[in-house]
């Protein structure tokens, strides 16, 4: 039997390590969680390329706004869905009006209430950047009455920060959650 030359063999283990290497890292579309409809308790984007990532119930908190007691921060009727996703690195807040009639929203329409405008009507806030009328955005789901207590869907959006003029592109934003198990938002 033939030995194999040594340049031969510490090739393949080179090769097989960089093999190896290269399926270990995932890109940042690949690290985010796939989109689904069956209540993963997902929720996950790209901003400005970089994955932001909340898996799991313990990172996920929400209600009907209906089950809030109407502080006067958001538009205020029953079927309104409120997020909070908060991990150590990043917060996002989403709030969608009428889930039961809409499954697509406009996220940088301004509802105005006497003296000052209020937030959008339907926005998402990542980190304290807010959609805003200066830029574009959607959030689109299926239709809710058929899906719940599941409610997920796909997103995307730009905010601008009003303070420093910074422009926040969010992308390939995918959310699905099982409502009965959210706790309600800190």
């Amino acid at each position: 039997m033939k030995h194999l030359p040594i340049k031969l063999i510490l090739s393949l283990i080179t090769s097989a390590l960089f093999c190896t290497c290269s399926k270990d890292k995932l890109s940042p579309l690949e690290q985010l969680p796939p989109i689904t409809s069956r209540g993963a308790n997902t929720f996950g984007c790209l901003v400005n390329g970089e994955p932001v990532v909340f898996t799991g119930i313990d990172q996920i908190s929400g209600a009907f706004l209906g089950d809030v007691d109407g502080t006067g921060n958001h538009p205020f009727d029953s079927s309104d869905i409120w997020l909070v996703c908060k991990n150590g690195r990043h917060s996002v807040g989403l709030f969608l009006n009428n889930p039961g009639i809409k499954n697509k929203w406009a996220l940088n329409r301004r509802t105005l209430e006497y003296p000052v405008q209020n937030n959008p009507e339907d926005f998402i806030r990542v980190n304290n950047f807010l959609t805003s009328d200066n830029t574009i955005g959607f959030f689109e789901s299926g239709n809710f009455d058929n899906t719940k207590p599941i409610f997920s869907g796909t997103f995307e959006f730009e905010c601008i920060n009003l303070k420093d003029c910074q422009t926040m592109k969010v992308t390939n934003g995918r959310v699905d959650i099982n409502l009965n198990q959210l706790k309600f938002p800190d």
